[in-house]
């Protein structure tokens, strides 16, 4: 999790913060002002741990050397044992052998960032609902993602489509990396330049501490929220201010 649970917001609170977006939006748009909302993908809008639990399961069945792993993917598997490292959610699925876990990672990293593996991915409790009222209020919803366009694109779209999220239409924008070897942090701050000219950002959302920091600090008017999801090993402090919720249920 990102935060101590006392951080969080109450679903009652959670509602009313969520609320206040979508009617911000709503009256930026009656007065003929341009309004747009920010919202990350992996760990924010989607949950992408079913992507890696697949990748495990045909890894099982297709590596010979991986005796552990075949015997735990044979378990009912909660999406709570699988956590942002690997390793580390090979080991609590009782995978210690180290050569294993070498053979996993390296199917893990060929599958996990390409177009065919992301159709696994699952929306957040809310979040198709609540972006489409983000959107039918009258606000540009760009999606800002470390996804890069060469592998991700496609299967991103086509993922964001499968589940009823506006995208490909007015009023919507999908930004992605065009080198996919470019850090996600500096990727983000290169483009926030940009979106400050797209008119009045009212809201950003995101589950990477550091990511959210660096919203908040680009866009202090607006309400920046960080999703109470998983994020990377050693991530930053969240600053003061930061709106934390679990998901995205108004």
């Amino acid at each position: 999790m990102t935060d101590e649970p006392a951080r969080i917001l109450s679903p009652e609170a959670q509602g009313e913060a969520l609320g206040r977006v979508i009617e911000t939006v709503d009256d930026l748009t009656r007065r003929e002002v341009s309004s747009v909302v920010i919202f990350d993908l992996d760990g924010t809008l989607l949950d992408n741990r079913p992507r890696t639990y697949y990748i495990m399961r045909e890894a099982a069945e297709l590596l010979d050397d991986t005796p552990q792993l075949r015997a735990a993917m044979t378990r009912v598997l909660d999406l709570d044992t699988i956590h942002y490292s690997l390793e580390e959610t090979l080991r609590g699925m009782g995978v210690d052998d180290e050569s294993e876990h070498v053979l996993v990672i390296e199917e893990w990293k060929k599958r996990f960032f390409t177009d065919r593996y992301q159709r696994f991915d699952v929306p957040h409790a809310g979040a198709r609902r609540f972006v489409d009222a983000v959107h039918r209020a009258g606000a540009t919803v760009i999606y800002l993602t470390g996804r890069d366009r060469e592998r991700m694109l496609v299967g991103m779209i086509d993922s964001l489509r499968q589940y009823g999220f506006p995208v490909g239409i007015v009023g919507t924008m999908t930004i992605t990396k065009a080198d996919m070897n470019q850090d996600d942090e500096t990727f983000k701050k290169e483009t926030l330049d940009y979106l400050k000219r797209l008119g009045t950002v009212v809201a950003t959302f995101e589950n990477e501490p550091g990511n959210a920091n660096l919203l908040q600090a680009q866009f202090p008017a607006a309400d920046n929220f960080l999703l109470a999801t998983q994020h990377s090993p050693g991530a930053a402090v969240p600053h003061d201010g930061l709106v934390h919720i679990r998901d995205f249920q108004y």
